[in-house]
């Protein structure tokens, strides 16, 4: 029966479905020391793109060749943005301290809330950006501030993703092997749609070629 094929779309279901589990387990396990993180994040970008998105490769071979090829690049820019999270943090535990003691009002809350959701913004954009792209680390950090105020529309969508996906994850935790690589997957629709327009008219024809000739 064609629905048993390799090429059917009950089989197609089932690779993805256990590709989606292999890319989420390979990206827990690389965050397990901390200052990975940036680096699985890329990685598992760069791997939901190609292979998810796109059918090309292979989940553990690309996702354990991206993070070594970007590992140095990534990691310095990480824990930049690891020291600024700890930075809202202890900011935002002192406010709430003083808060409780009615030393300042509980509305300046809201100025740490703000700050996170800026911090977790602008990592969605940074680690994808700097796994479709060479840059240096600057001007990477710089074109991912840009990116979340010129494609605001674009922004607000993600964030509505990346909150459906932690509100799934906090109703049924054993989602976690699943929801991480699912997330990049449809997250690369949107930004995708964001890269080309930065792309040349000739990179833009290269990666359609790519992507054209997997599927014939």
């Amino acid at each position: 029966m064609r629905l048993f094929n390799y090429d059917g779309g009950l089989m197609r279901s089932i690779s993805k479905f256990t590709d989606c589990i292999g890319l989420s387990l390979l990206f827990l396990v690389s965050c397990l020391p901390i200052f990975t993180i940036g680096t699985a994040m890329t990685a598992t970008y760069h791997t939901a793109y190609k292979v998810l998105h796109h059918d090309r490769g292979y989940v553990f071979r690309d996702y354990i060749e991206s993070f070594r090829d970007n590992f140095k690049q990534t990691t310095p820019v990480w824990l930049i943005a690891l020291v600024l999270a700890v930075l809202l943090g202890v900011d935002g535990y002192i406010m709430d301290y003083y808060a409780k003691a009615g030393s300042i009002p509980a509305a300046l809350g809201v100025v740490f809330l703000v700050g996170m959701i800026v911090w977790f913004v602008w990592t969605s954009y940074l680690f994808p950006y700097m796994a479709r792209f060479e840059n240096t680390r600057k001007q990477s950090m710089k074109n991912a501030i840009l990116f979340p105020v010129i494609h605001f529309p674009m922004t607000v969508l993600m964030m509505a993703l990346a909150a459906g996906t932690g509100f799934l994850m906090y109703l049924f935790p054993f989602l976690v092997v699943l929801l991480p690589a699912i997330y990049s997957w449809i997250q690369s629709y949107i930004l995708e749609w964001i890269f080309r327009k930065y792309m040349t008219e000739e990179e833009r024809k290269l990666e359609d070629e790519r992507n054209r000739k997997n599927y014939d």
